[in-house]
């Protein structure tokens, strides 16, 4: 007892000391399988999420954040790396980034920047668990969202009081969606009966749009463990989004005893928090269920970003500010820590001037890349403030055009009407641009058939199917 009582008094008295290192604790808080419209602070009135609410209120929701890749394994490299997935050979769960790039991981940086690295959760890069050595990071638990708060508890009281900290808290939810879909029983417990009545609405974008992608639909059939949902009712669907909805709630109050935490220990004011996941969910829009294709449902995510009292713009909606999640948490850990990147290899860009107040907007476009690992079929993604232009390698109607300001719902595919054929050009060319500057020589050479053709009309350009 004795024992215990000197350690809590010197967990207290670290707490309280003052640090000479100024620099902000940085927290990284990322659930899985999380998209953007699924929290309350999002107008969504369909569930309730108060703990990520209330974050949201202390500091700037971003209501454009992209995923870099709608899947778990190259989204997670892209954020320990600070590079787009093809640029590490990520482009499915199985593959390992590059080892140059995982040496200069976000764990690494952090580490040799002096903060005190600390890792919870799930991992995928591409193992589920994060290793005991070798990322830069010192291990808490495995993926198991139950204890996180509680490890992550123990290790605040148990942390260097001389260095500043940076922890990543990784959750599973709602990702348990996916074994509600098909049926099997859940990881942290099967949700209490409900009836129909209860179920969500429908979404007003629940049909497919006009001209989609024919990969789209090829993908669904060749990956039924995928998209078990074929045979789904308008009630299933709605059944699946209850579902959902309450496995974001799940997480949510996981999330709330993590920060709670924060607060008893009097870190949480002068800490950076920084909330997102690590792709969406189909959430029933166009029929989709799971991720992997570049629908705004898939690739839209929660973006929250808290900075240090008194520098925080706090209770900001921004939807100005476009963001690669991807590319940019990586450079704005960097930019708290003090690490200075090199703009030819990192084209991230720091969230801080929005979170503090001093920028409204961020990138003038992002890009988004995929791959349907079934249909073996690359795609690609370029979002910038109304437009939104899509590229599939096979099959009809591979490309998609959308006017997100008139259309959020991609109900329309405008890239089949000449009436908009400037902005299908324009967006090709900026596509094929990017596809310089990374390299993707499978790109480029897809756009250069495009872009030399571009006199016939686009549902007769050759190599269409």
């Amino acid at each position: 007892a004795a024992l215990s009582l000197g350690a809590s008094a010197q967990a207290q008295a670290a707490r309280t000391a003052p640090r000479k290192d100024k620099r902000p604790d940085v927290i990284f808080i990322l659930t899985d399988q999380q998209t953007a419209r699924a929290m309350s602070c999002a107008g969504n009135p369909w569930l309730s999420t108060p703990n990520m609410d209330a974050l949201a209120a202390d500091g700037v929701r971003f209501d454009r954040a992209y995923c870099p890749f709608p899947l778990s394994g190259p989204c997670r490299s892209s954020l320990i790396t600070g590079c787009m997935p093809f640029e590490v050979g990520a482009y499915d769960n199985d593959d390992r980034p590059a080892q140059e790039a995982m040496d200069t991981g976000i764990g690494h940086r952090m580490d040799e920047a002096g903060y005190e690295c600390l890792y919870a959760g799930k991992w995928h890069v591409p193992e589920v668990n994060i290793p005991e050595q070798g990322t830069g990071f010192r291990k808490l638990c495995d993926m198991d969202d139950r204890i996180i708060a509680d490890k992550c508890a123990e290790a605040f009281d148990r942390r260097d009081p001389e260095k500043p900290l940076f922890l990543v808290a990784s959750y599973l939810n709602p990702h348990e969606i996916c074994e509600f879909a098909r049926n099997q029983s859940l990881h942290y417990g099967e949700l209490p009966p409900f009836e129909l009545e209860e179920c969500p609405n429908l979404p007003a974008n629940f049909m497919p749009s006009t001209f989609e992608a024919e990969a789209i639909r090829i993908e669904e059939r060749l990956a039924p463990r995928s998209h078990d949902v074929f045979d789904y009712s308008q009630n299933d669907w709605r059944r699946y989004l209850y579902g959902y909805y309450r496995l974001v709630e799940r997480v949510d109050r996981e999330i709330g005893r993590l920060i709670q935490a924060l607060k008893d220990r009097g870190m949480y004011d002068d800490a950076v928090i920084i909330f997102s996941s690590d792709h969406g969910d189909g959430a029933a829009a166009h029929q989709w269920n799971q991720k992997w294709v570049l629908f705004e449902e898939c690739i839209n995510v929660p973006l929250i970003v808290k900075a240090p009292k008194g520098r925080a713009a706090a209770g900001v909606s921004n939807d100005k500010a476009l963001s690669n999640i991807g590319l940019d948490v990586y450079a704005t850990c960097c930019d708290y820590a003090g690490v200075k990147l090199d703009p030819e290899r990192y084209r991230g860009r720091s969230l801080r001037p929005v979170a503090e107040g001093k920028s409204e907007t961020l990138h003038d476009e992002v890009f988004v890349e995929t791959l349907l690992s079934s249909a073996k079929v690359r795609g690609w993604s370029i979002v910038e403030g109304r437009y939104k232009y899509v590229l599939y390698i096979h099959f009809q109607n591979r490309e998609m055009l959308y006017d997100l300001d008139a259309d959020r719902g991609e109900m329309v595919n405008l890239a089949v009407d000449r009436r908009h054929a400037s902005e299908l050009k324009r967006l090709r060319r900026k596509m094929y641009d990017w596809g310089v500057k990374t390299g993707d020589k499978r790109l480029q050479r897809e756009l250069k058939d495009l872009i030399e053709n571009e006199e016939r009309p686009s549902g007769h350009i050759r190599g269409n199917r």
